[in-house]
């Protein structure tokens, strides 16, 4: 996520998502439908605004919503890290209950809004991708440490979002920032960063062998002592037979 636009200049190239807020409120439905895709920014001064995600825009369908309990559908490789803030924190105000959907990609600053949810849901082959705040920056010396100073701030932001949900330390949690973590659902599960996999297949319990099933049935005769079934053998070691 970038401190002041969007996307991720370097590492993994993300492929860009084409923008889409959409609400679908069907009136004999308890819930909602929202659909968050594409780059998490405002809108500049020349460009129209149905070409962004921001904060002023969930804000608008949230409050047509009235209460009503919202499934919240992110494909987003992020963007601008504050109006992902935003985002989170007006999901987490709202009256109604916030299910977050992963229906591809949760990356970048679009993690940030996947914790606002009561439950987060993700796919088999669905994924987050989390990492540190960055920008671009240019001038002298000072200048650039600040812009560096700045960016370490940011990241207690960033990192305060996640600790909500995420199951480790918070040294653990530094280190995946760092090395820019691309998740799977299974990972986000074991983390605590999603709640359920919707298409994990269920498990089926492993069926013995034969012979599995034979020693399992016999094994009692190993500590019980139980005679053996006569044979012309042990009948001669007990003296019955010459």
């Amino acid at each position: 996520m970038k401190a002041n636009n969007e996307g991720r200049g370097i590492g993994m190239k993300i492929p860009k998502v084409e923008t889409r807020l959409e609400v679908k409120n069907e009136a004999d439905s308890e819930t909602a439908e929202l659909y968050l895709y594409g780059t998490i920014r405002e809108a500049y001064w020349w460009d129209d605004e149905d070409d962004c995600i921001s904060a002023k825009r969930v804000k608008n369908a949230l409050k047509e919503l009235k209460g009503k309990n919202v499934n919240v559908h992110i494909n987003s490789s992020g963007g601008d890290v504050f109006e992902s803030i935003a985002i989170c924190n007006l999901l987490k105000q709202y009256d109604g209950d916030i299910t977050i959907i992963d229906d591809a990609l949760a990356g970048s600053g679009a993690s940030i809004i996947a914790t606002a949810g009561k439950k987060v849901i993700m796919y088999t082959n669905s994924m987050q991708m989390i990492h540190n705040a960055w920008t671009y920056a240019a001038g002298n010396a000072d200048e650039l440490r600040k812009v560096a100073n700045d960016l370490d701030k940011i990241d207690t932001a960033v990192k305060a979002s996640y600790k909500n949900r995420f199951v480790g330390t918070d040294e653990e949690l530094e280190a995946l920032l760092k090395e820019e973590s691309w998740l799977t659902a299974e990972e986000c599960l074991a983390f605590g960063l999603c709640d359920e996999i919707a298409d994990e297949p269920e498990k089926e319990e492993p069926k013995d062998s034969i012979k599995e099933t034979l020693f399992n049935k016999y094994k009692k005769n190993i500590s019980t002592g139980v005679d053996k079934k006569p044979t012309l053998f042990n009948l001669k070691e007990k003296g019955e037979i010459k």
